[in-house]
């Protein structure tokens, strides 16, 4: 029974081995290790060099992983300053873009507010150029009107100076016209030609603006003369001739009146468009004033947007540098890790080649002896 019971556990124990080294064989390194294992000790090297050979290969396994575990610590280590110093250029740089934002947050409000100030002083200058225009334009009919109205003062005038020459100038020898007793002596004639004149002066007359009154008394007079011509009535004919002359001196105050008026007329806008012009100096003055501040605002504002875009350009390249950097540190580590998972395997191989070699060197034997004995050509 005792016997029976050692066999399974010989048996069981050889199974054991025999999956240690169907998974030693799964890799390169452990498949290599036995094959050389198997050569050596089929052709007679001694224990202790293939023992030697395990332990150096051990040792230096040990050494690299050591070495590789340094230069991985320094160059993560240099990894951790490079992108604490991206950090804190990226946090330099966020802390330069806020500044400069708070920049044009102050600025652009008051560009705003001096634009809507300088519309407002527009809107007024344009109303007060509507009022100047409009000053201008009544002021240029009143001189129109005035002009035209001395024109038809100057017309009548001319009538009345016409007819009084026709008078003075065709007075019959020896009679004259003088005023006091003496008696007037004119031809029918030329009563006839001063009705007619004065009647077409009178017809003209009526058709102006100015002076319709002057023209009707013109034709009473025309029709006053007719009367002296008929009768030949030299009282009618002194009478006349001094209608003629109240005429002319009534006609004479009434353009001074006229040109007086005018006068204050051209005064009074004189006045009025000189405070309007100040006015709008005034205005001329603070729209150019805000203009330039606008400018200058806006030369700020540019200014400073240029340097927040630059700022923005060089965070977005940063951030692709440390990005990038991170990405180089963390592939490292990776590689780091893969290598040492591999060294640590097959280190862990080596390590169970030493185990075999010392606890189990039967089942080694038996088991390259089956491998010998299915023909497996590496053993060959």
């Amino acid at each position: 029974m005792k016997t029976t019971l050692l066999l399974v556990l010989v048996a069981c124990a050889f199974a054991t081995n025999t999956a240690m080294f169907d998974r030693i064989e799964s890799s390169d390194l452990g498949r290599t290790l036995l094959n050389t294992i198997a050569i050596q000790m089929t052709t007679g090297e001694p224990l202790e060099r293939i023992f030697q050979t395990l332990y150096d290969l051990e040792d230096r396994y040990i050494a690299d992983q050591k070495e590789d575990d340094a230069n991985n610590q320094a160059f993560q280590q240099v990894c951790d300053a490079d992108l604490a110093g991206l950090n804190q250029e990226l946090a330099n740089l966020e802390q330069r873009n806020t500044e400069l934002q708070a920049v044009l947050d102050d600025l652009v409000p008051i560009r705003d507010q001096k634009i809507g100030q300088k519309k407002a002083k527009e809107l007024q200058k344009a109303e007060l150029q509507k009022v100047i225009d409009e000053t201008t334009a009544k002021r240029q009919e009143q001189a129109d009107d005035f002009e035209a109205q001395r024109q038809e003062y100057t017309f009548v005038s001319s009538v009345l100076a016409e007819a009084r020459r026709l008078f003075t100038d065709n007075l019959q020898a020896p009679s004259f016209l003088q005023k006091g007793e003496e008696k007037v002596h004119v031809t029918p004639q030329i009563m006839a030609q001063v009705a007619s004149h004065m009647s077409q002066g009178a017809h003209k007359a009526s058709t102006m603006k100015h002076v319709r009154t002057f023209g009707k008394a013109i034709k009473l007079l025309a029709n006053l003369a007719n009367r002296t011509q008929q009768f030949a009535n030299q009282d009618l004919t002194g009478r006349v001739i001094k209608l003629i002359d109240d005429l002319q001196n009534q006609l004479s105050q009434a353009f001074d009146l006229a040109r007086k008026a005018e006068d204050d007329r051209t005064r009074a806008f004189q006045a009025y468009i000189s405070l309007l012009n100040k006015d709008m100096n005034k205005y001329n003055s603070s729209i150019a004033n805000l203009t330039a501040e606008i400018q200058s605002l806006q030369d700020r504002i540019d200014a400073t947007t240029a340097s927040q875009n630059d700022v923005l350009q060089r965070i977005q390249a940063k951030t692709q540098q440390r990005d990038d950097r991170r990405g180089e540190c963390q592939e490292a580590a990776y590689d780091y890790q893969q290598r040492r998972a591999a060294r640590d395997k097959d280190r862990q191989t080596v390590s169970d080649l030493i185990g075999i070699l010392n606890t189990n060197m039967r089942d080694l034997k038996e088991y390259i002896a089956l491998r010998i004995a299915a023909g497996d050509k590496d053993l060959e």
